[in-house]
């Protein structure tokens, strides 16, 4: 499991994976930046712990989340070039904590 709070670890993280997971990731970043900064810069901005990204990287990681239905908000399948991935919400404190996983 990785966790994305920062900028700089989203950029780290997109080395180690697909391209086009990476985008997609990157991209889901900068909407979560546009829609909770407070004015600060992209690379001053820090994700919540509770708002964190969540990459599942291992089959039994993504098992756990769906195995406790009262915590999903809800479940889409994303089509990328060469991947689907899955983004869950979860009930995490006050808001929703996006998960991903590719299937």
């Amino acid at each position: 499991m990785k966790r994305i709070q920062r900028l700089s670890e989203l950029l780290e993280l997109k080395q180690q994976i697909q391209k086009d997971l990476g985008k997609y990731l990157e991209e889901e970043f900068y909407d979560l930046y546009e829609y909770l900064s407070n004015g600060e810069q992209v690379d001053e901005f820090i994700l919540a712990p509770y708002q964190a990204m969540i990459l599942l990287e291992e089959k039994e990681e993504l098992n756990n989340l769906l195995s406790n239905p009262l915590e999903l908000e809800f479940q889409e399948e994303i089509n990328l070039k060469n991947s689907t991935v899955l983004r869950i919400g979860i009930l995490s404190a006050v808001d929703v904590q996006l998960c991903y996983a590719i299937k």
